[in-house]
């Protein structure tokens, strides 16, 4: 789909309006926020009280305005910008449109393509509208990787993948380079795959003299639990324990396209865990990358077992930051629900600069604490750590305390988004499925620290 300014409209046309003050009762449109009216060739689309308008509220419009044009078969739309819209705004315009096109249609036999081609902006021009185009297009590529299931997106088939990103430097460790550099945790968690488990790493940038970022993500491409098994309900949604992952190679590809003026390097991990005759049990113990060695009481938080050797290759490399994201706990959910991010750092500037591309991008974060008592939780008996507390509370946040261990001295902010990942229900700019939140959230952070807003 094609998404550019334009001097005329085409058909059908879209209008954003703010919700009408003191409007009758009987009004046929009184612009609250999501309300639409539509005509033959013309859409209302509401944005709400002015008081509570932010600019997901173009986001959300431009989605509802691309839902409607194809539902009703539409090629192309215009959508007239309200004067008053700053560059953040025309750049949640273009986001929304482009995630609400999304389709994911690589297994239908009969293809039922979304008809719109091309969508007309009508207003002020600005550069902020390609950029939205980027993100949007870089998270829905994420989406379309992370959809993909276990038997198709096997840890080679996505090294495979990310080898085609453009601009980026992939090295792949495998099964002998892990055993080689002692990489246990990956190792332990990937024993009862036939699959082999791979480390990727990604380059952007490499070797300019420019500030250094890494970025890690936990890729489990199936999650049965291991020999600690979970529950058959749901257990098909586990193809999704590799969004972290498959939000790096998002990030990259965004962050190329974008031209950031910074050195990137992603850290991916991906693995099955799967229960097998020679299966990582309960109780026993690895020593990671770094040195330390983790009791395993609970073969199904193994995210945190990935991450580990992940982080500590990363922290070697010196970055000015390092930034995960990992599907990491259920815990997330319950104490956040589905609309935040949980957020943990040990580097309160960087925690801030996330908070403001959450709120930018939408893609909100909410903070928790990592105070000392946490990370005594994770302390064994007869090893350095577990890798689960043994106390059924905080467990998202003993979880990021667990990580905290494997970053050394670094400057670091863990992004669980185990509550985010999949859409259930209806939503202006996505489907149902893979959501890959988490993309333009990271990369909308790197391009603030880049100074490019």
């Amino acid at each position: 789909m094609k998404i550019k300014y334009y001097d005329l409209p085409g058909t059908p046309v879209a209008i954003f309006l703010m919700e009408k003050e003191n409007a009758p009762v009987k009004c046929r449109f009184e612009g609250k926020l999501g309300e639409t009216y539509s005509t033959e060739n013309h859409l209302l689309v509401g944005l709400g009280d002015k008081k509570e308008f932010r600019n997901d509220s173009l986001r959300r419009a431009a989605g509802t305005a691309v839902k409607f044009a194809n539902i009703r078969k539409e090629k192309e739309i215009s959508i007239i910008l309200p004067k008053w819209i700053d560059d953040d705004g025309i750049r949640a315009v273009a986001e929304g449109a482009v995630l609400a096109n999304y389709q994911f249609l690589h297994y239908k036999s009969e293809k039922e393509k979304n008809s719109l081609e091309i969508v007309k902006v009508i207003g002020r021009k600005s550069k902020a509208l390609e950029t939205g185009r980027i993100y949007g297009e870089a998270q829905n590529y994420a989406r379309d990787m992370d959809e993909r299931p276990a038997n198709i997106a096997t840890p080679m088939t996505i090294a495979a993948e990310a080898k085609k990103l453009k601009k980026v430097k992939v090295t792949v460790f495998g099964k002998k380079a892990l055993e080689k550099n002692k990489m246990n945790a990956i190792l332990g968690v990937a024993k009862g795959s036939r699959q082999p488990p791979v480390l990727l790493k990604l380059e952007y940038n490499s070797g300019r003299k420019l500030p250094l970022y890494c970025i890690v993500g936990k890729g489990i491409t199936f999650d049965s639990g291991g020999i600690s098994l979970k529950p058959s309900k749901d257990m098909h949604e586990m193809k999704y324990d590799k969004t972290g992952a498959i939000n790096v190679m998002g990030v990259f590809r965004a962050v190329s396209e974008l031209n950031l003026p910074i050195r990137l390097i992603g850290f991916m991990p991906l693995t099955e865990n799967i229960p097998d005759g020679n299966a990582q049990k309960p109780g026993d113990i690895v020593r990671a990358y770094n040195g330390k060695t983790i009791e395993v009481l609970n073969t199904d938080a193994e995210g945190r077992l990935v991450l580990a050797d992940a982080l500590s290759f990363a922290a070697e490399h010196k970055p000015e930051y390092i930034i995960d994201m990992a599907t990491l706990t259920g815990a997330i959910s319950i104490s956040l629900g589905r609309h935040a991010i949980g957020l943990f750092s040990n580097d309160d500037k960087l925690a801030e600069q996330i908070e403001i591309a959450g709120n930018q991008t939408h893609e909100r974060v909410w903070r928790l604490p990592l105070w000392k008592e946490y990370g005594e939780m994770m302390k064994s008996n007869i090893a350095d750590l577990k890798n689960i507390s043994e106390v059924p509370e905080a467990g998202s946040i003993t979880a990021a305390a667990f990580l905290r261990e494997f970053v050394g001295e670094a400057k670091w902010a863990h992004l669980d988004i185990a509550g985010v990942e999949v859409m259930k229900n209806s939503h202006p700019y996505f489907s149902s499925g893979a959501t890959c939140i988490g993309v333009r959230l990271v990369t909308r952070t790197l391009e603030n620290l880049a100074g490019k807003i």
